[in-house]
């Protein structure tokens, strides 16, 4: 009834010739709330603390803390504490609330907790368990009703009086976290209050409710952090991981917004597309909960849908991870108003309205939890022990890795201690497949272990052949995104006990050499040795790069060092050896390897002075943003050169491009996007800049738009494809045969060219990327301008159709070709997806350093007429 009064609201006001936004007034927060309780007025509203009602404006990170933090004063039911920060280094808020009584025993009941789920436990869940239930706010800055429902939710839980409210405190934990993206949501609320009106506008195009680009969906660098759960290489998603392994909530609702112009969304998704290691019984718990919601929603004669598009497949997700630590976990998507007032389908919403129904449906579950409390605890029980029978029936015993690269291999041990996954030193050198694991630098990871479908969820490589729509990924196999060398241990007879001592995250640092007054030689294999080289750089002093392997002559001896070694001597520098030699010290720190060299003839390769090294110039990056760009890809880039290699990154719009000075930039990168905001003028401007020397990359649309404008001599394949042959199909096969049709998000073998330098740093030749389409570089008449390509049956992880894995099998992954005194690199494949692809970012980082330093063949290879 609620629901249809508003239109009502919208239909009169229309007839009257007003706006429906002229009768907007956010309504009293008890009647939004709903309850049929009283309230202790001792508990301050919002108003109070924040100076506006719930519904008036969108509330800021810092209102809503400010919020947290009076009612914990005020109230002897609430605490509240913070999970971490962000990137910006706001805080990642939590509020805790039960009764006096369990919070003076908090730490019990955290314990007894763990206990439910510890391996073998055969003890009885105390009756006096109260269920955990975890409410996560605002992962999407730009969906704020996920946010500002906090403030309803806390004022009842803290101000409610009644025997309902009193039970619901005694037999639950409720923690509320969030906003979880304060930096996201800080860049939505100021927009959307900087328009903020006497009359609200309720047009869908005003600029209220479409802001500017990079939007406030992502966080700092422009992550979306509802896909980061399982990777973690975001420090938001870290706080929320570990916050939800310290209290392993029985209950993890997620809230989002969704378009205007939907209704009411709630778990689950799709049940055949629920991920394997995710449990069946938790599907059947959540589903009986949901009689719970659904007659809240059918009370407010509000529209919803369940079980149908979001998916939960992909495990990185909020409403997808807390099923693998034995949660039952839910995912709330709202229509949102992305403003106070919007006209729809629907007719025209309101946000007051929107933050109150959220906060309805999250009391609905918390009564569906305390309903169930027996069910979930022992569903959280016996979760565990069936992870122990699927661990001991799982077709391996361990996982092992390794890698030359220290620095992918530490990220990688940090990401798998944020999961809590016990980690061991290989025990003795060890043959697996086709690869030699030396214990200096393998890792063990035992599959019969508590976080068995954690473990699983990392390292499984699942070939998916009989699912074809996905929301997300399909593939996200993470020692392979990390470029690791890894093999399954099976068992059997003879399965040897690889696991030595345990290990834990260590200090990076590797010891610094001994000081020299010639020369020092950087070991180009370590991920961060780019941060070191830059350092150099930027300092002033000069380097030089060496394409071939060589023998460093040292004090100690001869040292044997690989191809894209840096030489940094020590003379005849413009900068005194001692700062020289403090940067050497710095980057030990970083754990990359420098060499101390005492002359400058090697007994293999390039002697340090010799023809064939060049030398490394610092990049002046330009990394193209602004609207029709995706925000992800671009934000990525930035993350990679800024946050991890300590890079300035120069960022225009597109519609300044016009008006840029282009000559203060070595190197411009084009991420992925549609570019219509560039014309033809703009591409030669490029194409000159390129000649007179400029690196220009360009990251799959930004590579299409090299293409297009002939900047390259680069072309896509052309795939005849599979037309189905010409028999008409049923109409509801359309979603399937669309998806044959392309490749989201599946993990692709490459092989490549190690000689090239663009490859420096490398030392397989074979190299995981991440797939989103189905394109690839054609091989033209330069036999060495493709240094990637997609190997023969190259799917590794994921899904993909087996027209598009044969279609795919030798096109270039990468196409790098100089262009007059410049070069243009192109890659159709983003290198540094979700930033865990850091095999594949190894490349663009050397497009980056060496990007100028191989040529063009003298002669071309004959091509068809």
């Amino acid at each position: 009834m609620m629901f249809c009064r508003f239109v009502l609201v919208g239909m009169l006001s229309a007839c009257l010739g007003l706006s429906a936004a002229e009768a907007y007034e956010p309504k009293p927060l008890v009647e939004l709330i709903g309850q049929d309780v009283e309230y202790d007025p001792a508990i301050p509203l919002p108003e109070a603390v924040t100076g506006f009602a719930v519904g008036e404006i969108i509330y800021t990170p810092d209102m809503i803390a400010a919020y947290m933090r009076a009612i914990a004063t005020a109230s002897d039911r609430v605490t509240v504490d913070s999970v971490g920060r962000s990137h910006f280094g706001r805080r990642i808020m939590r509020v805790t609330i039960t009764s006096p009584e369990n919070h003076a025993r908090l730490d019990d009941i955290r314990e007894a907790q763990h206990a439910i789920s510890a391996a073998g436990n055969t003890a009885a869940i105390p009756d006096d368990h109260p269920v955990v239930i975890q409410f996560t706010h605002g992962v999407h800055g730009s969906e704020p009703s996920a946010s500002d429902v906090i403030m309803p939710l806390l004022y009842l839980l803290a101000a409610g009086q009644g025997a309902e409210v009193a039970d619901m405190l005694d037999r639950s934990v409720i923690h509320l976290i969030g906003p979880i993206n304060p930096d996201g949501a800080e860049r939505f609320a100021s927009w959307t209050n900087m328009h903020r009106a006497r009359v609200p506008v309720a047009d869908p195009q005003h600029r209220e409710h479409y802001h500017e680009w990079p939007w406030g969906r992502t966080n700092h660098y422009w992550f979306d952090l509802n896909r980061q759960w399982l990777p973690v290489t975001q420090p938001e998603a870290v706080a929320l991981v570990r916050a939800t392994r310290e209290w392993m909530p029985n209950i993890a609702g997620d809230f989002h917004e969704m378009g205007p112009n939907t209704t009411y969304f709630f778990s689950p998704g799709p049940p055949d597309g629920l991920h394997p290691l995710l449990s069946q019984a938790g599907l059947e718990l959540n589903q009986r909960m949901n009689n719970f919601l659904s007659e809240q929603l059918d009370s407010e004669g509000a529209l919803y849908v369940s079980e149908e598009l979001f998916d939960d497949f992909y495990l990185g997700y909020g409403s997808s991870y807390p099923g693998l630590v034995g949660s039952v976990p839910y995912l709330f998507e709202q229509s949102s108003v992305r403003g106070i007032v919007q006209e729809t389908e629907f007719g025209t919403l309101r946000y007051d309205e929107k933050v109150g129904q959220q906060a309805r449906v999250g009391l609905a579950l918390i009564r569906a939890g305390l309903a169930n409390r027996e069910r979930l605890l022992s569903f959280q029980r016996d979760f565990y022990r069936e992870s122990a029978r699927l661990a001991n029936a799982a077709p391996n015993l361990a996982y092992v890795f390794s890698s030359a690269d220290s620095g992918r291999l530490n990220d990688f041990i940090d990401m798998l201690d944020v999961h809590g996954i016990e980690i061991h030193r290989l025990r003795e050198r060890t043959r697996l497949g086709n690869t030699d694991f030396d214990p200096s630098n393998s890792y063990v990871v035992q599959v019969r272990q508590r976080e068995f479908r954690v473990v699983e969820a990392l390292f499984e490589t699942r070939i998916i052949d009989d699912m074809t729509e996905f929301y997300d990924v399909s593939g996200w196999t993470q020692p392979l995104a990390y470029g690791l060398d890894f093999a399954a241990v099976r068992p059997g007879l003879f399965a040897p006990n690889l696991a030595g001592e345990r290990v834990t995250p260590a200090d990076r640092a590797v010891p610094a050499p001994e000081r020299t007054d010639y020369a020092y030689v950087i070991d180009w294999t370590n991920f961060y040795a780019p941060r070191a080289l830059y350092r150099f750089l930027e300092a002033g002093i000069r380097a030089r790069m060496v394409p071939d392997a060589i023998s460093v002559t040292t004090a100690d001896g001869e040292v044997s060092v690989p191809r894209g070694s840096v030489v940094i001597q020590v003379r005849q520098q413009d900068v005194d050896p001692e700062t020289v030699h403090a940067l050497v010290q710095r980057t030990a720190g970083d754990g990359v390897r420098v060499i101390a060299a005492t002359s400058g003839a090697t007994r293999q390769g390039s002697d340090l002075g010799g023809f064939a090294l060049s030398n490394v110039r610092r990049p002046e990056i330009l990394l193209l943003t602004g609207r029709g760009q995706d925000v992800g890809a671009a934000g990525e880039i930035w993350h990679l050169f800024d946050h991890e290699l300590n890079m300035p990154v120069s960022m225009i719009d597109i519609s300044e491009f016009a008006r840029a000075d282009l000559s203060r930039y070595t190197h411009i990168i084009l991420p992925n996007g549609g570019y219509g905001g560039l014309g033809e003028a703009d591409a030669e401007r490029l194409g000159q800049w390129t000649r007179a020397g400029g690196v220009l990359i360009g990251i799959q649309g930004g590579a299409d738009f090299a293409i297009r404008n002939s900047l390259t001599a680069a072309s896509w394949a052309e795939r005849s494809g599979d037309n189905g042959g010409n028999n008409a199909l049923a109409y509801d096969t359309l979603s399937q045969w669309d998806t044959e049709a392309r490749i989201s998000g599946a993990i692709f073998g490459t092989d490549v060219d190690l000689s090239h330098p663009l490859l420096y740093g490398l030392t397989s030749s074979r190299l995981p990327v991440q797939r989103e389409s189905t394109r690839g570089f054609a091989m033209g008449d330069n036999p060495f301008a493709i240094p990637v390509r997609y190997s023969r049956n190259g799917l590794l992880s994921g899904y993909a159709s087996e027209a598009n894995i044969q279609a795919l099998q030798g096109l270039g992954a990468v196409h790098a070709e100089r262009s007059g005194r410049g070069a243009v690199i192109l890659f159709a494949d983003n290198p540094y997806f979700r930033a865990y692809f850091r095999g594949s970012a190894r490349v663009l980082t050397n497009a980056v350093f060496f990007g100028d330093t191989f040529r063009n063949p003298g002669r071309r290879r004959p091509t068809a007429e």
